[in-house]
């Protein structure tokens, strides 16, 4: 939970910038460490990526799932180290016990290194293979275990159940529509494309929407669906889903909103690329002739929105409050996405020198959307871990107003 209860260390914009400056050094310094080539430990691309990611999903469970259940009652930085740490752990048991040691060896070899190398695959490519797939399961997980927290409010339980029961039916359900949307949306594509066995399963049958049967169309779709539904729950404060005022119907207008303009997003974002790399050669693979490359690129392009809109909503205070509801969503949404578009920019003229990454436009080379993980990570883990202190005065520091007149804190789920 984010309090917007809370008060800046030292004001506006003074606190956010700080943040801001903060991330990216402590950033840029893990990423030395264990990401960049030129760096400590070099694990770009992988096992950086699937690690990462899970550490996130990891998180969503912690935090937006069980509500920092049992550790809520901690002091932020007690609570920062307790939790961080049970994150990293389950983090590695996650891929390497359950997914690497027992389902993907019983069940789906497409989880386990060993288990493809076993049928002839050779090592490296059992890695890459073992990798996107973990992380196409993270990438699902990122909405399938968020949205009935953000969008439909945890209904029909939220304030009838306590944790952990209330975060373990909201995990159940969600970990149901979490397999049904992988096995929908991913599974087809590596079992009967990649791994070329299609009595296994059926050929990707998003192919007959746009002629694309690539799995980067559902990665470019679904990386803007998540972005969509976490802009929901911060900068849009739930606006104007709101309107259909009671649920499920406010999560099933959200919901079906969010996939409709992740969606014209990716079209209009292609079309964009056509405009500016003309026609798409249809025997490139990678690269901005590469129509394969292009819908990883509008993925790409949805990452470059993710601080800005994380560190607008909870470190700038979600300014502005006072220019009313509409004039305040209005400036919210574009400056995020001019933001994004300067971030684009930037990173593409200063990844080298900083992170190690040539600037190439090419997904064998350069993946963006790895730093900018990296770079969110590093916000959420303050926000859902410390309260984000010390950039936020903790509640035994100021007197909280609301409460005194017996008002509950308004918070809002990341």
């Amino acid at each position: 939970m984010s309090n917007h209860g809370s008060q800046s260390r030292w004001g506006q914009p003074i606190t956010g910038l700080i943040a801001t400056v903060s991330f990216f050094i402590i950033a840029l310094i893990t990423w030395y460490i264990f990401g960049s080539p030129n760096g400590i430990f070099k694990y770009y691309e992988h096992p950086i990526l699937e690690y990462l990611a899970m550490m996130v999903l990891v998180g969503v469970w912690q935090h937006i799932v069980f509500g920092d259940w049992p550790f809520a009652k901690l002091k932020p930085l007690t609570r920062a180290v307790v939790e961080t740490g049970v994150n990293i752990i389950m983090t590695y048991v996650i891929i390497y016990d359950i997914f690497q040691g027992f389902l993907g060896k019983l069940i789906l070899p497409l989880w386990s290194v060993e288990a493809l190398v076993h049928r002839g695959i050779a090592e490296e490519l059992a890695k890459e293979y073992v990798g996107g797939a973990i992380t196409m399961f993270v990438l699902i997980g990122f909405f399938t275990y968020a949205f009935w927290t953000l969008i439909f409010h945890k209904w029909p339980w939220g304030g009838k159940l306590t944790q952990p029961a209330l975060g373990l039916a909201e995990w159940g359900i969600t970990t149901v529509v979490t397999l049904l949307a992988y096995g929908t949306l991913i599974y087809p594509f590596y079992v009967s494309v990649v791994l070329k066995q299609p009595f296994a399963a059926a050929a990707p049958w998003w192919g007959g929407i746009d002629g694309v049967s690539h799995l980067n169309y559902v990665v470019g779709i679904w990386e803007w669906m998540i972005i969509y539904l976490f802009m929901t729950g911060n900068i849009w404060s739930g606006k104007p889903f709101h309107l259909a005022r009671k649920q499920p119907w406010i999560g099933l207008v959200a919901l079906v909103s969010i996939i409709l303009m992740a969606y014209l997003t990716v079209k209009v974002l292609m079309f964009g690329m056509g405009a500016i790399w003309g026609a798409v050669d249809p025997k490139a693979s990678d690269g901005p002739t590469s129509l394969v490359w292009r819908y990883y690129h509008t993925a790409t392009m949805a990452g470059f929105t993710l601080s800005p809109f994380l560190i607008w909503n909870h470190y700038f205070d979600n300014w502005p409050q006072k220019w009313g509801n509409v004039v305040g969503w209005v400036v919210r949404t574009v400056g995020v996405f001019v933001i994004g578009m300067a971030h684009y920019l930037i990173y593409y003229a200063l990844c080298f020198p900083l992170l190690g990454l040539k600037p190439e436009l090419s997904n064998h080379v350069n993946k963006p959307l790895v730093w900018l993980f990296w770079m969110a990570m590093m916000v959420v883990l303050n926000i859902w871990f410390m309260g984000k202190g010390p950039f936020y005065k903790l509640a035994d520091e100021h007197t909280n107003v609301a409460e005194s007149k017996g008002v509950s804190n308004a918070t809002k789920v990341l």
